[in-house]
């Protein structure tokens, strides 16, 4: 009998918890689909809402006929600005979450494994030393900048991997380490880069850095969606794995979790997915650090409902800011970094003054 009533209480509190858990993902799915419509009709250009349908239709070919200029403007300009910062939201948020989980610390963010200083160094080299590159076809020049970008990001990322990794074994304080010290190589590289560049050059370089999701056109995006996609899944499926690696490392080995392997990818995917995401966006700021605070604030620490829900308030505030930055010096743009730079570093203040009892 009693144990019938356990079976019981297990199973009810299983059902509360997947209850919770898609409740929470639902409202953060609503409130993502407002600002992601927010945002297509936000612009120097009004248009009716009708609009979106006709350019989504446009875009996916199923209207080819919808040519009229509202609809041309959504399916050309917008909605590859808005699904660029659907992915580089997401991506961030979510790979935020991944790092906070494997470092077991609220303040690690992607940009400390030297990913983000890593595409920025990589975008800067194209932009000083890509007209010299005249081997390159014509047609595959709008690739060039994301590419190198990416390039860059993922040999900071090998970098940081291979110092952490020794004898079979993944150390989370030196890849920590090893990513702060690459940031800093990368910052005198840029600084250096910089001194050599000329007016316009150090202007694309700078807009580069600050972020931004102008300028975005289906094929340059898609490839990056494509990788944040993989990576943002693959993560996904280790959040049970997470969890027990929460409780310690050697305890989590104890109930079945391969915790060198987690650890590998824990830092692979989410470095991939941040390594796409910056190469088509720039540097976007405080994003990976603050979604997943907020969101286990919300909703606890369960990384089941941490990490999609840390990828769908990262799209939110993403495409809020994106918002706030084109209609502040409306028709000018600010650059999206500035708009996330201004909201998380009072957040990123708070929390070290919240855990400042962590600090030696």
């Amino acid at each position: 009998m009693e144990s019938s009533v356990h079976t019981n209480s297990i199973f009810y509190l299983s059902n509360r918890s997947k209850t919770k858990r898609a409740l929470a993902l639902s409202i953060l799915g609503g409130m993502a689909l407002v600002a992601l419509i927010i945002s297509i009709l936000t612009g120097p250009v009004e248009i009716p809402i009708s609009a979106i349908w006709q350019g989504l239709k446009r875009t996916l070919g199923a209207d080819p006929t919808a040519m009229s200029g509202s609809s041309a403007i959504v399916s050309v300009i917008r909605l590859p600005r808005v699904f660029l910062g659907v992915f580089v939201g997401a991506a961030l948020g979510i790979s935020g979450a991944a790092l906070q989980g494997l470092f077991r610390n609220p303040l690690v963010d992607p940009g400390l494994i030297g990913v983000s200083s890593g595409g920025a160094l990589g975008a800067s080299i194209w932009i000083i030393f890509g007209s010299t590159l005249t081997f390159i076809p014509e047609f595959l020049m709008v690739f060039a900048l994301p590419v190198f970008a990416f390039l860059g990001s993922l040999f900071a990322m090998v970098l940081v991997y291979r110092i952490g990794f020794k004898r079979g074994y993944v150390s989370v304080a030196a890849m920590l380490l090893s990513g702060i010290a690459i940031n800093a190589l990368a910052a005198a590289a840029l600084g250096f880069l910089v001194f050599m560049s000329d007016d316009t050059q150090l202007r694309s370089i700078n807009f580069w850095t600050l972020g931004s999701l102008g300028g975005a056109i289906w094929a340059k995006i898609w490839p990056s969606m494509l990788v944040v996609t993989v990576a943002s899944t693959l993560i996904l499926r280790d959040a049970k794995n997470l969890n027990l690696f929460a409780i310690g490392e050697i305890d989590a080995k104890h109930l079945g979790c391969d915790t060198a392997k987690l650890k590998r990818r824990m830092v692979i995917l989410p470095a991939m997915a941040t390594a796409a995401a910056v190469s088509v966006s720039g540097i976007i700021g405080f994003i990976g650090l603050v979604a997943p605070h907020l969101i286990r604030l919300m909703v606890g620490t369960d990384h089941r409902l941490v990490l999609p829900g840390s990828a769908l308030l990262g799209v939110i505030l993403v495409l809020t800011a994106d918002i706030l930055a084109r209609v502040a010096v409306s028709p000018a743009e600010l650059p999206l970094g500035i708009i996330t730079s201004l909201i998380g570093a009072p957040f990123f203040i708070w929390l070290l003054v919240r855990y400042k009892g962590w600090m030696p």
